[in-house]
């Protein structure tokens, strides 16, 4: 019998292997056991018939934040303009939101845009390959976890530019 790729399980081991802390999640997002960090205990947990979602937290090694909307799409434009050699993990939320991960900040980032959340350690945040009660989530402009992740600043400064940018054109955030 041919057995499919597990991505799920692939992702869970990338993620353990990098020093990012994985646990188990459901479907509608909750989670399903604790944080795990060894490759064996990922590897009992997703190297099954129906591996369940897939979660990830901030980190020593990762930032993860959550972008606004607006500021959020045009920031990822800006940042795309410059033709970066990494690109920032990026998914879309149910709300329009955006979640994107970074490494985390070396120096204090000065002020952020708008609405612009640190995902604290701790917080579970369901990534791809993960299917939600709103279909399979996808990440946009990376293979995350396998490249490398950009600076905070690199992506976080665009959003900010985008935020003033907008507000100089519409006089505020819609």
């Amino acid at each position: 019998m041919i057995r499919r790729k597990n991505a799920l399980l692939d992702t869970a081991l990338a993620c353990v292997e990098r020093g990012i802390p994985v646990q188990a999640a459901t479907i509608a997002g909750t989670p399903d056991g604790g944080w795990i960090t060894d490759v064996d205990a990922a590897r009992a947990v997703w190297d099954v018939a129906e591996p369940p979602n897939l979660g990830v937290t901030s980190c020593p090694t990762m930032a993860i934040w959550r972008l606004p909307r607006i500021a959020g799409a045009y920031g990822k434009r800006l940042y795309e303009q410059d033709r970066p050699g990494i690109w920032p993990p990026t998914m879309k939320l149910p709300d329009g939101d955006w979640i994107t991960c970074t490494l985390p900040p070396e120096t204090d980032l000065g002020p952020l845009a708008t609405g612009v959340q640190y995902v604290e350690p701790g917080t579970l945040v369901v990534i791809p390959p993960s299917m939600t009660v709103d279909g399979r989530l996808r990440w946009d402009g990376s293979n995350f976890p396998l490249h490398p992740l950009p600076s905070a600043d690199a992506v976080l400064s665009k959003v900010l530019r985008a935020e003033e940018e907008y507000v100089k054109l519409h006089g505020q955030l819609g």
